[in-house]
């Protein structure tokens, strides 16, 4: 790859990693739930824990009934989340084609890294579909198969969504330098809370704060006015 083409996917590395991070604090920001959201089984965030209602009830809780301020705040929040699902996606499509680079199982491991972001991905944008669908129904007219296609869609993604990373974490080790390894240590915790919260559904919240700061240690590793270490 021309030198010339190669610094300019490491700068469009760095500016996707900080659209990234902006879209993840505008997700953390207003419109905020009410009060009356109340998720279940512990889970910090309403937002996380519509994506594993187990019933009616659970979404009760949550959002309460349709029409609903926190079914408003879901629904603008959730077409935020495809916002951030696009630069994500294609700040991971970039950092596997440079990491691919280094030889040996990088090109392999960079390939399934894509493959998968692609897949998961896609059941994001199948579990946003699916969320959306339920805001203006009423609970009395909620199904099991409304909840069952969020759930499925849910677990697709956040299985793919850390295998993905794992790949990613371990070719940012290979690359080598602290910032690197640092950052590559990050995904890879985030891939071990996203895999731990199928046990454990709070750990769907608490993963993203490991991924922001991966997010700004893929900026510091690529941006060019701040070097290598």
């Amino acid at each position: 790859m021309p030198r010339a083409s190669l610094r300019n996917l490491e700068r469009l590395a760095a500016a996707l990693a900080i659209l990234s991070f902006i879209f993840f604090v505008l997700l953390q920001g207003k419109p905020y739930f009410t009060n009356a959201s109340r998720p279940p089984r512990g889970i910090p965030d309403s937002e996380a824990a519509i994506q594993v209602a187990r019933s009616v009830e659970e979404i009760d809780d949550i959002l309460g009934d349709a029409p609903s301020l926190d079914r408003e705040v879901i629904r603008f929040k959730q077409y935020l989340d495809l916002g951030l699902l696009a630069s994500h996606t294609a700040l991971l499509m970039v950092l596997a084609i440079l990491l691919s680079r280094q030889g040996g199982w990088a090109p392999v491991a960079a390939a399934a890294a894509i493959v998968c972001a692609a897949a998961a991905a896609v059941f994001t944008v199948v579990l946003d579909v699916a969320i959306l669908r339920i805001l203006d129904v009423p609970l009395v007219a909620t199904t099991p198969s409304m909840m069952n296609a969020i759930r499925r869609a849910s677990a697709a993604k956040w299985g793919l969504a850390a295998l993905a990373l794992a790949l990613m974490a371990s070719l940012l080790w290979k690359k080598g330098g602290w910032w690197s390894r640092l950052t590559g240590a990050l995904l890879l915790l985030t891939a071990v809370m996203m895999a731990y919260s199928f046990r454990d559904n709070r750990f769907f919240f608490y993963q993203r704060y490991a991924y922001a700061t991966a997010l700004i240690g893929i900026a510091r590793v690529y941006l060019p006015r701040w070097g290598r270490l």
